[in-house]
């Protein structure tokens, strides 16, 4: 097998654990018509794409979360809307952070790729050079499209033999092993034996 060269990691569930709660609470409260908001599933049922593709800009973000969720929409609103989101990040999983350095100190490029929620991109982006950081927004795409994989390893002059990639979603690792990738779905309790499995 091909040396593995880089390790890219999904974000949300795969560094930390990521709850939408929060942000459902207090959409919930400020609610003027909150049977209709639950009866579409809270924020859940939230179109959340958009804005992770980079299509619409934050403050459109909250006009559009408030007018599903019946909430009056005003400058407040979008900075507790963005403290409810930051308070869904939840600690760094030791597990992923013990594989990440045990990856560099094999001489593997840690990376991340996520389908991320642009105004949380400093809760994660410490654990990689700026280089190595590839977002949704910034791409245009969202996994698990091929051609988002395709754009990253462009971006690190890699083939698909030298990658291995992190998510907990299995449709995403699935389209990344479909062009070559080495997969491998996050569970905290399996992912160092994985890994180590990768590299033999």
């Amino acid at each position: 097998m091909n040396k593995i060269k880089y390790g890219i990691f999904d974000v949300g569930q795969v560094c930390y654990p990521y709850s939408l709660e929060p942000l459902d609470v207090y959409c919930s409260e400020k609610s003027q018509d909150k049977d209709d908001f639950i009866s579409k599933g809270g924020v859940r049922g939230f179109d959340y794409k958009p804005f992770m593709k980079g299509e619409v800009n934050f403050s459109r973000f909250c006009r559009m979360l408030c007018d599903f969720a019946h909430v009056t929409y005003c400058s407040e609103a979008e900075i507790e809307i963005d403290n409810a989101m930051h308070d869904g990040v939840g600690n760094m999983y030791s597990e992923t952070l013990k594989v990440m350095n045990f990856l560099k100190h094999n001489n593997v490029e840690i990376c991340l790729l996520s389908n991320a929620l642009p105004n949380l991109e400093g809760t994660a982006s410490r654990l990689v050079k700026r280089t190595n950081l590839f977002l949704s927004y910034e791409l245009g795409l969202l996994k698990p499209d091929i051609e988002i994989y395709q754009k990253v390893l462009q971006k690190l002059k890699a083939r698909p033999e030298e990658v291995i990639f992190v998510d907990d979603k299995p449709k995403n690792v699935a389209a990344a092993e479909s062009i070559g990738i080495h997969g491998i779905i996050f569970d905290k309790n399996t992912i160092a034996q994985e890994i180590l499995n990768k590299l033999k």
